[in-house]
């Protein structure tokens, strides 16, 4: 984790900047805590997300949707939450009574919950369709996707049971005065109570220089799985579940320039020992595709299919490696394929300006 931070706070909401994803990368167009927002307080300026605290009513429901944990509400870590659950009696999961709106879970949270527990969470979403906070449904359907998410997972593993919903919308007051006041009041009572241990595991995490750069949430993901293997009838699926990726580079078009190493958020690339290659650890890959759009060849793409004993035991493998050599026209090193031994570079310089080396006695 970098020792530097910037953090942009209303009274109870915080947005560090220096996890956000966009930011950490200047060309990646993620903007899911924008779209959601009922209240527009994030704003994309010169490219960089920003949030104008003066709009931000403290909702928690964008939370979920970051998938670098740039965001946070004082008094409720869904990380926190997620890890006491099989401790729990109660297991609604409920924005009047348990949590904050729902939209700080995502498929990791629930995935994790459902397999720790011996029980499945099950989500009041009675609220959701009439909600102040649900404009044109946004933070309903982002709920709703985030849960179905989780079910396929544990469908196509065969794990039993799933996510539960609650439908039924009992009559009372639904104002949007009312509701954004309970909201704020039940997360800051939240926020004094004596015990704030597990409610700041996720800030916690992320302050610690000793953790690695990948989000907590997708750590007790993988945690999960390894302590609940066994629950699974079949590991390898075709379908990535959009919570994993699988990548691979071409021998032929990559240049080894290491841009996709540099600018991997989570560490998922690595240099092999001798700098000569690149190393794949799939457990750290949250495919988030910044490694897919920085590469000027094309040479990463993403494979189909996922086995979920390498993202659980954080097994890699060695994606490229070349031999580096010294190009004779320029001196430089680089990876050698074959032929003669000058660079891409220099052979395409050959070709294209031949003809103003050309003598006149052999035109």
């Amino acid at each position: 984790m970098s020792s530097i931070t910037f953090v942009q706070k209303s009274e109870l909401f915080s947005y560090s900047g220096t996890n956000c994803i966009r930011n950490d990368y200047y060309h990646n167009a993620c903007r899911l805590c924008v779209d959601i927002c009922p209240q527009g307080a994030f704003h994309i300026v010169r490219n960089k997300l920003t949030l104008f605290s003066n709009e931000c009513i403290e909702c928690a429901a964008c939370i979920g949707s970051c998938p670098t944990e740039a965001l946070s509400i004082a008094g409720f870590d869904p990380n926190a939450y997620t890890v006491a659950f099989k401790e729990n009696k109660e297991r609604l999961l409920s924005c009047k009574t348990t949590t904050t709106c729902l939209g700080v879970f995502d498929a990791h949270h629930y995935i994790a919950m459902g397999l720790d527990s011996d029980e499945m969470p099950k989500c009041d979403l009675s609220h959701c369709g009439e909600c102040a906070l649900n404009t044109e449904q946004k933070v309903e359907k982002f709920i709703r996707d985030e849960i179905a998410k989780a079910n396929n997972f544990f469908s196509f593993c065969g794990v039993d049971g799933a996510v539960e919903t609650l439908e039924h919308r009992p009559k009372e007051d639904n104002s949007r005065r009312a509701l954004f006041k309970a909201a704020f009041t039940k997360v800051k009572e939240s926020a004094q109570e004596e015990s704030t241990t597990s409610l700041t595991m996720t800030a916690e995490y992320q302050k610690d220089p000793n953790t690695s750069a990948l989000p907590l949430k997708f750590l007790h993901l993988k945690q999960a799985l390894k302590r609940n293997l066994s629950k699974l009838s079949h590991t390898f699926h075709e379908s990535n579940f959009d919570l994993f990726a699988q990548k691979t580079i071409s021998f032929e078009a990559c240049t080894n320039c290491g841009d996709c190493i540099q600018f991997c958020p989570t560490q998922a690339l690595l240099p092999t020992e001798d700098k000569q290659g690149i190393n794949f650890n799939t457990g750290n890959c949250i495919a988030c595709g910044i490694c897919d759009h920085i590469c000027k060849t094309d040479a990463i793409a993403t494979l189909p299919g996922i086995d979920l004993v390498n993202i659980a035991y954080d097994r890699g493998e060695e994606l490229v490696h070349y031999e580096m050599v010294m190009c004779v026209e320029c001196r430089c090193p680089y990876p050698y394929r074959g032929g003669d031994p000058v660079c891409d570079r220099c052979a395409s310089y050959q070709e294209e300006f031949s003809h103003v080396f050309t003598l006149a006695r052999d035109m």
